[in-house]
C-alpha cells in the first residue's frame, strides 16, 4: 500500500512545469535586468563623454582668455549631462599637463558617496600648445543593484558604480 502510494508520486508530473520555472526564472531574470543595466551603463557613459568634451571645448581650442577652474568645469560638465542624477556632487574632473610624456599612473578617482572625504585631484588648464589629459569620473547607482550585472560592479559606500571618461587635446597655439 505505502510501495503503491510512493509510485503513484513519482509518477506525478502535475507540479513539473513550476519546478522548471522556479529552477529557470532567475537565471532568465538576471539576464534581462542585466541587458537594461548594461544599456543604461552605456547611455550613462555616453552623456559623460559628450558633456566633458564640450566642458572642454572652450580650453582646447582657446575661446577663452582666462582659465577656467576646476569647479567650472565640473558645473559645466554637469549642465552638459542631461541624464547624470546628482552630477554635481558625484563627479571628479582632473586636468594635467603631459607635455613631458608621463600620463597619470593611478586610476581614475572617483567620488566615494559614503565617505566624507573627497578625492583630492590635480587640475591645471595649460599653457598654449601644450599636451592636456583630462579624465572625469561619475558615480551612479544601478538600477538593479542585487541581480545581474549590478553585483560585480566595483562599488562605493553607497553602492554606486564609477563611470569614466578620458581624453587628451593640445590646446591650440596662441596668435
Amino acid at each position: 500500500m505505502i510501495l503503491n502510494r510512493f509510485k503513484s508520486t513519482v509518477r506525478d508530473r502535475s507540479g513539473a512545469t513550476a519546478v522548471e520555472f522556479a529552477l529557470i526564472a532567475p537565471l532568465f531574470f538576471a539576464i534581462i535586468f542585466s541587458t537594461f543595466e548594461a544599456g543604461w551603463m552605456v547611455i550613462e557613459a555616453t552623456m559623460l563623454d559628450r558633456a566633458v568634451d564640450l566642458a572642454i571645448r572652450d580650453i582646447r581650442v582657446g575661446a577663452t582668455a582666462a582659465a577656467k577652474t576646476q569647479d567650472q568645469i565640473k558645473a559645466a560638465v554637469c549642465n552638459q549631462a542631461i541624464m547624470l542624477p546628482g552630477c554635481a556632487s558625484s563627479i571628479v574632473v582632473e586636468m594635467t599637463d603631459i607635455s613631458s610624456g608621463a600620463l597619470p599612473s593611478s586610476n581614475t578617482p572617483c567620488v566615494d558617496r559614503g565617505s566624507n572625504v573627497s578625492p583630492v585631484v590635480a587640475f591645471s588648464p595649460g599653457q598654449r600648445g601644450s599636451i592636456m589629459y583630462v579624465r572625469a569620473c561619475f558615480t551612479t547607482d544601478p538600477i538593479t543593484p542585487l541581480l545581474g550585472l549590478a553585483l560585480s560592479m566595483p562599488k562605493d559606500g553607497k553602492g554606486g558604480y564609477f563611470l569614466s571618461s578620458s581624453s587628451a587635446f593640445v590646446n591650440e597655439p596662441g596668435a
